[in-house]
C-alpha cells in the first residue's frame, strides 16, 4: 500500500504543487516547529508554554527513539527505481523513515496550540489541518510513507493529552519537575546508548551510518539543554508573562534571533572541535539551553531595568 501511495502522489506532481508542498512541509521542520514553541514558552501563558516544549520534548525522545530501534530506510532506498523522490526534498530528509519527524513536529507545535484551553473552534480547525497538510507533503515529496505519517500523527495526539494531565499535576507539585526531568534523561541515554550499540543492517556502509545517526545525536543534546534550561529556569528565575506589548515583541524577535544565531552559527565550531557526532550534542544542548533558560533571566533583568 506505501509504494501504491507514494506513486500515486508522484503521478499528480507539478511544478506549482512541488513549490506549494515544500512551504507547507517547511512548517514540519525543526526551525519553524521549535520557533513557535519557543514564542509560546516566553510570551504566553506558563501552562500553555510549559505543554508545547514538554510534548516537543517528548514526541522527539520517542520518534529518535523508534527511527534507532526499527531502522526503516527511506522509502526511495527501500523502493529503488519504482518511484522518484521530489530533488529538492531530499537535503531535508535525513536520518531513518520511520515514523515521520516533521509530522511530529507540527502536531506538537499547531497541534498544541489547537489543543489549548480557550483557543475558538476556527483557530484549531485551520490548526489541524496544517498538521494533515504536512503529513501529506511528506509522501507528496516522496520522503515518507503513509505508515510512517500516521504513526507518528497517533503517538503526537497521545502525547498532546498525556502532556496536558502532566502540565496540570505539576501546578499542583512543582518540585516534582526534577523526576519530571529524571525520566527525560533516562529516556535520552537509553536512546544514546541503542545508537552506539545498535548492530546495523548490511550493506549500510560507515557514511550511511553516521548521516542516519546524526540527527539522533543532534536530538539528545536538544533534549539535554532543554531539560537543564527548562528547570533551571523554573527554580531560578521563574518568569511571567509579558505585562506589556512592545516586551512580548522584543522577547519574541530578540530571542529567535538568538536561538537562529547560535543553531547556524555554532555549527562549524563544534563540529571542528568535537567531531560531527559531539559537535552536533553541544551545539544543540548550547541552542536549547540558551532559548528556555539564558534568554529568559536575560529580558527579566533587561525588563527590570525597564520599569
Amino acid at each position: 500500500m506505501d509504494l501504491a501511495v507514494l506513486k500515486w502522489f508522484e503521478g499528480i506532481r507539478s511544478p506549482f504543487l512541488d513549490k506549494i508542498m515544500s512551504v507547507i512541509t517547511y512548517a514540519g521542520s525543526e526551525v519553524a516547529a521549535v520557533g513557535l514553541i519557543c514564542v509560546a514558552y516566553w510570551c504566553l501563558s506558563r501552562r500553555f508554554g510549559d505543554r508545547m516544549l514538554l510534548t516537543m520534548m517528548s514526541g522527539l525522545l520517542i520518534n529518535q527513539l523508534l527511527k534507532i530501534l526499527f531502522v526503516v530506510r527511506r522509502p526511495w532506498i527501500r523502493y529503488e527505481g519504482e518511484y522518484k523522490p521530489v530533488d529538492s526534498a531530499l537535503a531535508d530528509a535525513t536520518g531513518y523513515s520511520f515514523p515521520s519527524g516533521h509530522t511530529a513536529n507540527a502536531a506538537a507545535a499547531y497541534g498544541g496550540l489547537a489543543h489549548e484551553k480557550g483557543v475558538k473552534w476556527y483557530w484549531r480547525l485551520p490548526a489541524w489541518l496544517l498538521v494533515a497538510l504536512v503529513g501529506i507533503s511528506r509522501m507528496y515529496l516522496g520522503v515518507h510513507t503513509p505508515q510512517d505519517v500516521l504513526v507518528s500523527l497517533v503517538i503526537s495526539v497521545v502525547l498532546i493529552f498525556a502532556m496536558d494531565r502532566l502540565t496540570a499535576w505539576l501546578e499542583e507539585h512543582p518540585k516534582a519537575d526534577v523526576w519530571v526531568m529524571v525520566c527525560v534523561a533516562l529516556l535520552g541515554a537509553a536512546t544514546l546508548l541503542v545508537a552506539l550499540l545498535r548492530t546495523f543492517p548490511e550493506g549500510d556502509t560507515q557514511e550511511t551510518i553516521n548521516t542516519n545517526t546524526a540527527d539522533i545525536f543532534k536530538m539528545i543534546g536538544a533534549i539535554g539543554g532543554m531539560a537543564a534550561g527548562w528547570l533551571m529556569e523554573r527554580r531560578l528565575v521563574k518568569f511571567e508573562k509579558p505585562a506589556r506589548f512592545i516586551h512580548t515583541i522584543l522577547r519574541a524577535v530578540c530571542g529567535l534571533i538568538i536561538v537562529l544565531a547560535l543553531l547556524k552559527l555554532t555549527k562549524s565550531l563544534f563540529n571542528s572541535l568535537l567531531g560531527e557526532q559531539a559537535g552536533g550534542i553541544a551545539r544543540y544542548f548550547v541552542t536549547c539551553f540558551a532559548a528556555l533558560f539564558a534568554w529568559p533571566w536575560c529580558f527579566v533583568k533587561l525588563e527590570e531595568r525597564l520599569k
